[in-house]
């Protein structure tokens, strides 16, 4: 199945004891029985998924009269599991890739849930805040399904039996995504 990639997807199966151990609490790095070569021998079973984000990219319309509006462009996130959604900061890479369809989660929330309700939600409560007196106009490009690659790993050791979610592109924790998607508090 070919789907589109966000991110350059570069973290190695080899890297992922060091992720886990960074991600660890404090109190369980003072056990020095506990470290990277401790949880690679613990690991029982580590998988790739793609986790679905949309992507929204925005013009972002300030009318500014007498002078011509000014245009911004904008690139929203909505977690196509959660909910959970916001601005990226800066634009990353898509990039085309054939993966295994056993490892392609589905997505729950449909397009038209996104333009409906979620969007405006970021608009309303992201965007509008930087305004303080009249609220821009927004023309939306695209909307893209794209796919986060997450390492899910679970780790069983005589101090710690955990799964963790490690981003496959930064290496840093993801375990906020699979809090936030069972508890549906972001779900509109």
């Amino acid at each position: 199945m070919k789907v589109s990639i966000i991110g350059e997807d570069h973290l190695p199966e080899e890297d992922l004891a060091k992720h886990m151990y960074r991600s660890l609490k404090p109190s369980l790095k003072w056990n020095r029985q506990l470290n990277e070569e401790s949880l690679n021998r613990g690991i029982v079973k580590k998988e790739k998924v793609y986790h679905p984000m949309w992507t929204v990219k925005l013009l972002v319309i300030a009318d500014r009269k007498p002078f011509p509006p000014k245009k911004k462009p904008n690139m929203a996130f909505v977690d196509a599991l959660s909910g959970y959604r916001g601005l990226f900061t800066s634009v990353p890479p898509i990039t085309a890739r054939e993966v295994s369809q056993a490892n392609v989660q589905r997505a729950d929330i449909t397009k038209q849930e996104l333009l409906d309700k979620y969007v405006i939600d970021v608009q309303d409560k992201q965007i509008n805040r930087s305004y303080i007196l009249k609220k821009p106009r927004y023309e939306i490009k695209e909307a893209e399904l794209v796919y986060l690659p997450l390492w899910r790993v679970e780790v069983d050791t005589d101090f710690l039996s955990k799964t963790f979610v490690i981003n496959g592109n930064t290496g840093e924790p993801e375990d906020l995504l699979y809090k936030l998607r069972e508890t549906g508090e972001w779900k509109l």
